[in-house]
């Protein structure tokens, strides 16, 4: 009985409402200025994208400069270390060998 609770709490606070209070579609990403991404291991980062490369921000961590290795259709942010993947409302974040984490961007 709280695994079926919890997991109606999780469903719905995954739910996206507008202002007010109403579900609806999530609203469009920024234009312009950073984007915070809420990955699945729990990291968080800010992440501004110009001038072919991304500024990542870890939450409560590091920042970098990733420069764009990948295509414009394709983008691959990374420093050999450190990569994004993606961006918009999704992208994958990489740390050295392990497996890519995906990220949904808000």
């Amino acid at each position: 009985m709280r695994a079926l609770l919890f997991a109606s709490l999780l469903l719905l606070a995954a739910c996206e409402t507008n202002e007010m209070g109403e579900r609806g579609p999530a609203p469009p990403l920024p234009t312009s200025g950073p984007i915070i991404y809420s990955c699945a291991d729990g990291t968080q980062l800010s992440v501004t994208f110009e001038n072919n490369q991304a500024q990542v921000a870890v939450i409560g961590g590091y920042s970098m400069v990733l420069p764009n290795i990948g295509t414009p259709d394709a983008p691959h942010y990374s420093n050999g270390r450190y990569g994004l993947v993606g961006g918009g409302a999704e992208a994958n974040w990489e740390v050295g060998r392990r497996a890519p984490v995906s990220c949904r961007g808000s």
